[in-house]
């Protein structure tokens, strides 16, 4: 039977690094599964579980630490995806980079900031994109029920009428009583990509707006696929 440590541990990991962090625990678990369980209490169950600093704070720390080091870049990868994952912009990612080059010399700022290039073209957005969430801080949401989904467009000749018709649903979705975050993000470097960022109060308020009737016309024009979808409850 998991720990309470475990279980909070998974959550935090889920939350912060999302997919990429559970690849690096299910790649351990081959190896170590004891090691994969520590990596999961001690790191994400006891010290980012902690009150004092909020996980944007947590995540800025991490990406210095690892870009300082000069040999952890796979870490400093994850820790990239997990940076923007909890409201950190491209351009204060890039920021702590180049702030690097003061006190862990240019070539760690610069294997950083390729770090940062790698990490955004995978996502397909840009270094001067939003921040995610761009209006609540996910320390404020806690116990509130999270989802990102990367979706393409289906057709290349409708990019447009796609673009209006999913604004036109978060316009819609936002003033559902249980959402606190409902936006798109476009990519400008990959017209046909679509990045879906929800933030409902619980679980059941996400299944109610997929119950939606204008949801679900959204759904039935097909203008959309979900390439990645990762949902989770947030914590304190």
């Amino acid at each position: 039977m998991n720990s309470e440590r475990y279980k909070l541990g998974w959550q935090k990991l889920a939350q912060i690094d999302g997919e990429q962090g559970e690849k690096v625990i299910q790649a351990m678990e081959d190896i170590a599964p004891d090691f994969a369980r520590l990596l999961i209490e001690f790191p994400f169950g006891d010290i980012y579980s902690r009150e004092a600093l909020d996980l944007k704070s947590r995540e800025i720390a991490t990406i210095a630490a690892l870009a300082a080091t000069g040999n952890a870049a796979p870490q400093l990868k994850v820790h990239i995806h997990g940076a923007l994952n909890v409201g950190c912009s491209p351009q204060e990612i890039i920021e702590v980079m180049m702030q690097m080059a003061v006190y862990a010399g240019f070539p760690a700022a610069l294997n950083g900031l390729f770090a940062v290039q790698n990490v955004l073209q995978e996502r397909g957005i840009s270094p001067d994109s939003a921040p995610l969430p761009s209006k609540q801080s996910l320390s404020t949401l806690a116990g509130s029920y999270f989802a990102t989904a990367e979706l393409e467009i289906t057709d290349t000749n409708r990019i447009e009428e796609t673009r209006t018709a999913i604004h036109e649903l978060c316009r819609q979705t936002r003033n559902e009583l249980g959402c606190y975050l409902f936006e798109v993000h476009e990519c400008t470097e990959e017209p046909t990509k679509l990045m879906l960022w929800e933030c409902f109060a619980t679980e059941a308020d996400f299944h109610k707006h997929h119950a939606m009737p204008y949801t679900q016309a959204y759904m039935e024009r097909g203008l959309t696929e979900v390439v990645r979808l990762h949902h989770s409850h947030l914590m304190s």
